[in-house]
């Protein structure tokens, strides 16, 4: 009998196992599913595209500088190498998310987007990144947004929910049309400079030279205040389902 017992355990282990990943990885899907679906009535824009699908190995500012860096052989692409500035046309971006890239981590992506949407991101990805590959004053830009801004204005620009204080005006959306056209090149410049009085925005003149401020401003207009692609219509995780229609 406990022999019987000994020679079960490792089998009813491994079971328990599989089980127990598997319930991780409904639970994972699930997840993913409700933070794309959650973006908004069913709609999305590019950057939330961008974010959601390849962001976790392009890194979320396009470098490939991502945690799956060191694991994947070869590397995700750097979409702002300028070697590849002449290679990576939007459509050649769109080939590669419909039909993935041979002996790489790049897998086909037509059961989850839809033609429209993988036009959208490929245009994308080209806009924000490999127009701009060899810009200094935008990857000093990115980078300057990175460290001061990203917490309360989030990765693309349309603002983190809850990063003030209640009560106080929350963090303007880069990404909303009506801010778009509010705030001048003028306006970005003295809010990063000084300050807006009555909200959580501090001046970081006591901390940036004037041409750090500068490339500030040039990324979050060229790269983040664009209306490239506009909105589109939605996506999901769709659970494994196929794509819509």
């Amino acid at each position: 009998m406990n022999l019987l017992h000994r020679s079960a355990a490792p089998a009813l282990a491994a079971a328990i196992v599989v089980l127990v990943a598997g319930a991780l990885l409904i639970a994972t899907n699930a997840s993913a599913g409700d933070r794309i679906r959650a973006t908004g009535n069913g709609k999305v824009d590019p950057a939330a595209l961008y974010h959601n699908y390849c962001s976790v190995c392009h890194g979320d500012h396009g470098d490939g500088n991502s945690r799956a860096k060191g694991s994947l052989n070869p590397p995700p692409a750097n979409f702002l190498d300028p070697k590849l500035q002449g290679k990576l046309t939007r459509e050649y971006i769109g080939a590669i998310i419909r039909g993935g890239k041979p002996k790489t981590a790049m897998v086909s992506y037509t059961t989850q987007l839809n033609d429209g949407e993988i036009d959208a991101l490929a245009a994308y990805v080209r806009a924000t990144f490999v127009d701009h590959a060899g810009d200094e004053q935008l990857v000093r830009g990115r980078t300057l947004y990175g460290h001061f801004c990203v917490s309360c204005h989030g990765v693309t620009g349309a603002g983190v929910a809850n990063a003030v204080p209640a009560g106080q005006p929350q963090p303007r959306d880069f990404t909303n049309e009506a801010v778009r056209k509010e705030l001048t090149r003028d306006r970005l410049v003295s809010a990063v400079a000084i300050g807006r009085k009555g909200t959580a925005m501090n001046g970081f003149a006591g901390q940036l030279q004037p041409q750090d401020i500068e490339a500030v401003v040039d990324y979050v207009q060229k790269t983040l205040m664009t209306s490239q692609g506009g909105n589109i219509s939605g996506t999901s995780a769709y659970g494994g389902q196929e794509r819509r229609k």
